[in-house]
């Protein structure tokens, strides 16, 4: 059987915060100031500043594949040089105190040129899954191998984009080369039917997390994948009539930092949140922020001995929702919150005793491959 989470005592609850740190994939990317640097930035000094017993520390899922977009142009683009340099700095000083560094993967940047101070957006092949395996492996392997650099920590936990995890067969082997052993995608009765970036999480276990191998949804004892799934809630429509006329009508506090646009879901998506309840995952983006306490006593009551697991973007945060984060801390003094390194003992056994031989493979076959052929690998990736 797979371990337990064992609490620091009777009545404390571990929390994670998880935030996909990304620019926008809609009509404006938006800038990687105000939809990364400095919301994280000022997300980071409320923690610091929170009156807590702990030392709150959360969890950064970094999209790799923007960082490898940067380093291809930044030769050409100063700019782009400069984010890039920026943006490594933020990561390194977070990782240094004590914040993780995680997998967030979307692999359309491959293919997003960048003219005239813009990038021009192309969301064709938006899942991992729109590669060819090699490619994915490649990929993947490039991708933590870069976080790791910049964080000086093991890379080992993956938040798939836009939840395109499934089918979870297709990329298993690529996560799996690359030290990926835990995913934490998965929010229970979630489910998308855009032909884009479809889920369907509906049939996932009621349980705090489970071990997996072929399918996140489906537990597998002999698994070589943990997945730790977000805490989700119910959420009725009057909640969502209310964030539409507070983004209309609402003041600066509750303004998102991120200065780009989202992509359009169809409108079935929209008018199904307008219409009837829904369930969604717990989240500090935005006006969801306000729901926190609610999501936590839902955690609390149906999931006692899971982690309450909250997730988030930068872009999305608003100073109101920071606040209300910082509150909901202060208030629980039962409730630590613990970067992603603290699950270290889920890991699952079938991996612990092949940890040192996979590093060493993966070292031995970095060096016999060299710079040009690694480079011209992720040419072909892009297409």
């Amino acid at each position: 059987t797979f371990n337990t989470i064992q609490h620091e005592a009777p009545d404390a609850m571990n929390m994670l915060l998880g935030l996909d740190y990304e620019l926008y994939f809609g009509s404006a990317t938006g800038s990687v100031k105000q939809c990364m640097l400095e919301p994280t930035h000022q997300l980071a000094r409320a923690l610091s500043d929170t009156a807590t017993q702990y030392c709150p520390r959360m969890t950064l899922f970094v999209d790799a594949c923007f960082l490898l977009r940067l380093q291809q142009l930044a030769p050409q683009h100063p700019e782009l040089a400069q984010q890039k340099r920026d943006i490594e700095a933020q990561l390194k000083e977070l990782s240094r105190k004590g914040h993780s560094i995680q997998l967030h993967i979307h692999t359309h940047w491959l293919d997003c040129d960048y003219h005239n101070g813009q990038w021009n957006m192309d969301t064709r092949r938006y899942r991992l899954h729109d590669f060819a395996p090699d490619e994915q492996c490649q990929l993947v392997l490039k991708a933590t191998q870069l976080l790791s650099d910049i964080s000086e920590q093991p890379v080992f936990a993956y938040r798939a984009g836009g939840w395109c995890l499934q089918p979870f067969d297709q990329i298993a082997e690529a996560l799996h080369n690359a030290g990926i052993w835990l995913d934490s995608t998965v929010y229970p009765d979630g489910v998308c039917d855009d032909p884009l970036r479809w889920f369907d999480f509906r049939n996932a276990p009621d349980k705090p997390h489970w071990p997996f191998d072929q399918d996140p949804i489906k537990p597998d004892e002999a698994g070589r994948f943990i997945e730790i799934p977000i805490s989700h809630q119910r959420v009725s429509p009057l909640f969502f009539w209310r964030m539409a006329a507070l983004k209309k009508l609402g003041g600066k506090d509750v303004r998102a930092f991120g200065d780009g646009a989202a992509m359009v879901a169809h409108s079935a998506y929209y008018w199904s949140r307008l219409t009837r309840s829904s369930t969604g995952p717990a989240s500090i983006d935005g006006i969801k922020g306000d729901l926190l306490e609610d999501a936590y006593r839902q955690h609390r009551k149906h999931n006692p001995e899971g982690y309450f697991n909250v997730m988030g973007h930068p872009k999305a945060l608003t100073p109101r929702s920071i606040q209300r984060l910082s509150s909901f801390l202060e208030r629980h003094p039962d409730v630590k919150l613990v970067p992603f390194e603290d699950l270290a003992s889920l890991k699952p056994a079938i991996l612990r005793g092949s940890d040192s031989q996979s590093h060493a493979d993966q070292e031995q076959k970095q060096e016999k491959q060299s710079p040009l052929a690694y480079e011209n690998g992720l040419k072909r990736a892009a297409g």
